[in-house]
């Protein structure tokens, strides 16, 4: 390992493997922190090492220093996945084998489990003395092996990268430290194709798009099919081609390279969202299942985690709402889900369509099934989606189905929030805040349950006059959109519909932020609650400062409450804005239905405008 002022990730790198490694070789390039301090309390052996701008030169100092059987190369931003450590000592036994190409989860952006992308690396090989990494920069053991004849094997064993995430490059500024070393190598070896990819890979994390654009073009007419980071280069084209709004090139491109590499998944999704993006949306699907179908070679693709699996089911469940076809989209979002069950975005658009559908035995047999899998964040979204649509026995009985790891980790008050929630919804409002009232240990209080609290009060008007009015005040001197939409979330989940319709009277902010009560996932809320509180929303919106979604909403819940000629209008001049968009048609059907059920005698059910506030957020 080679490491320059990494105190801050070097104790997890090390620990990593500590059980497992006869010997720990630390080469500090000018530390300045703790990183060496650190590193001897591994049992590490350290090495100064004078920077000189090449990365080669840091590691064979590590090679030469190395004397066991076997060599692990493990950056401070990277760690052994502990899983993977019986399937390591499996390789390391066998006789044929002299190196592996090991798979990596390479981490982007905010630290997500599933927002990050795979490829693999030469970073275990036998100690053999003749063994030297070349290239002042993206330094490689493979030309070295290749002189002996010597292949890695494709390995299974993980390595988890945290180096591209977003406060780490901003930290490390690597993008503009790598483009300066690349710069110069190229300098010195111009015909060198992979110093050229890599300073266009940087260029492209720098948000330099035209200066990627002039490394990878050219590159991408020079090089072979046959070059082992064509495909990457080829995807990365056509990436920034559609950043560029040159979709019919970057579609051409997609399609030729379909035709060198089939079993590439991200090239399938990608010509999936070109697709859709052209209208074309039965190619889309196809393209979405073709990903579905394939089995990529190991180790020739870096992919996006969860393509032709969990991120491409999701994808495909997003086609079927946009084409309105709600059962298609929901098995599309259980298939990604089974995969997957963590996956979020794929999660909260199956809950909310499975609790619109009222498919209420399918739900539950699904969080047994994925019972042991599923977050706290999981457990809290899908009690307060059963509340949202009253279902108050079900949403009890999830709530004690969380695995006993999930309770341990909640704050004791967290337990009680969704049975207080409950009996809120079946009337006892009076009793949930007398019991809040009566906590005296701050201490332990959440956020939520202060905000529980809160609209309780401001609903009974339990509080003193003069509290009740500092509480609008404080409010509205913050007058943020934030504040304003979670005040509203609380008396909507809460049932304290006095409590609301008296805020958006009082509250400045109303008028100002109002709009946001017309957006998913607020909207299914809103549908819900009874009529009064749809009138104060509806009389306090500005129809002119809507946009199309928003005012799509609007007339949606104009026709909840039979608002007939305003709903009309709305959707209407929604149409005039978005003559493409099929949703203001499909509610203003529901609109003419409903409306002839009413001349019929027929009572008015909420439902179905439930179901069609979903295609809102699809």
């Amino acid at each position: 390992m080679i490491v320059r002022d990494e105190e801050e990730l070097l104790s997890r790198s090390l620990s990593s493997v500590a059980g497992i490694a006869s010997e720990i070789i630390v080469v500090d390039t000018g530390s300045t922190d703790r990183s060496a301090a650190i590193a001897r309390d591994f049992g590490a052996s350290v090495y100064a090492h004078e920077w000189e701008d090449d990365f080669s030169k840091a590691r064979n100092q590590a090679l030469d220093a190395a004397s066991g059987d076997w060599i692990l190369v493990l950056d401070a931003d990277e760690e052994l996945a502990p899983e993977c450590l019986p399937l390591l000592s499996e390789s390391l036994c066998r006789s044929d084998a002299f190196a592996y190409a090991l798979h990596f989860v390479n981490y982007y952006g905010q630290l997500t489990e599933y927002l990050c992308f795979t490829d693999s690396c030469c970073r275990l090989f036998r100690n053999f003395p003749d063994l030297r990494y070349s290239g002042k920069i993206h330094e490689d053991i493979v030309p070295s092996l290749l002189k002996r004849h010597l292949t890695p094997i494709p390995s299974r064993i993980t390595i988890r990268h945290y180096g591209y995430l977003e406060n780490r490059v901003r930290q490390k500024r690597k993008p503009q430290r790598n483009a300066a070393l690349l710069a110069k190598a190229i300098a010195e070896t111009p015909g060198d194709s992979r110093l050229q990819y890599a300073l266009g890979t940087e260029y492209l994390h720098a948000g330099q798009y035209s200066e990627a654009m002039g490394v990878f073009l050219p590159l991408l007419k020079s090089l072979e099919p046959s070059c082992g980071f064509y495909p990457d280069l080829l995807l990365k084209t056509a990436l920034l081609l559609r950043v560029q709004r040159s979709n019919d090139e970057a579609f051409r491109l997609v399609k030729e390279g379909l035709r060198l590499f089939p079993d590439f998944t991200d090239l399938w999704d990608l010509l999936g969202d070109l697709c859709v993006e052209r209208a074309e949306y039965g190619s889309a699907r196809k393209a979405y299942e073709c990903s579905l179908l394939q089995t990529p070679r190991s180790g020739l693709y870096a992919s996006q985690t969860g393509s032709g699996s969990f991120a491409t089911a999701h994808r495909l469940g997003q086609l079927q709402e946009k084409l309105l076809n709600r059962a298609e989209a929901l098995r599309s979002y259980r298939q990604a889900l089974d995969s997957f069950p963590r996956y979020e975005p794929a999660w909260r658009r199956w809950l909310e369509l499975t609790a619109a559908e009222g498919r209420w035995a399918q739900l539950l047999y699904c969080l047994r099934r994925w019972q042991a899998e599923l977050t706290l964040q999981q457990w809290t979204e899908a009690v307060r989606c059963l509340l949202r649509y009253n279902e108050l026995p079900l949403a009890q009985r999830i709530r004690e189905w969380a695995p006993e790891p999930v309770l341990a980790s909640l704050n004791p008050l967290s337990l009680r929030l969704s049975q207080w929630l409950i009996r809120c919804k079946q009337g006892d409002k009076a009793g949930v805040l007398a019991e809040l009232q009566g906590l005296n240990e701050p201490k332990e209080e959440t956020l939520d349950i202060e905000l529980l609290r809160w609209a309780l009060q401001f609903d009974l008007s339990a509080a003193k006059e003069d509290d009740r009015q500092e509480l609008v005040r404080d409010e509205s001197a913050a007058a943020d959109e934030r504040t304003f939409l979670t005040a509203c979330t609380v008396f909507l989940e809460s049932a304290c519909w006095d409590g609301l319709v008296r805020y958006l009277r009082q509250s400045v902010g109303a008028l100002r932020h109002l709009p946001g009560l017309l957006r998913p996932p607020l909207l299914q809320l809103v549908v819900q609650a009874p009529d009064l509180a749809l009138q104060a929303i509806l009389s306090r919106c500005n129809r002119d400062r809507l946009s199309p979604q928003e005012l799509c909403a609007y007339g949606l819940l104009c026709g909840a409450l039979q608002r007939w000629k305003e709903a009309d209008a709305a959707l209407r001049q929604v149409q005039d804005r978005l003559p493409d968009w099929p949703l203001p048609r499909l509610i203003l059907a529901q609109a003419y239905q409903s409306l002839a059920f009413e001349r019929l005698g027929q009572p008015l059910e909420k439902a179905e405008w439930l179901k069609l506030s979903l295609w809102l957020s699809a």
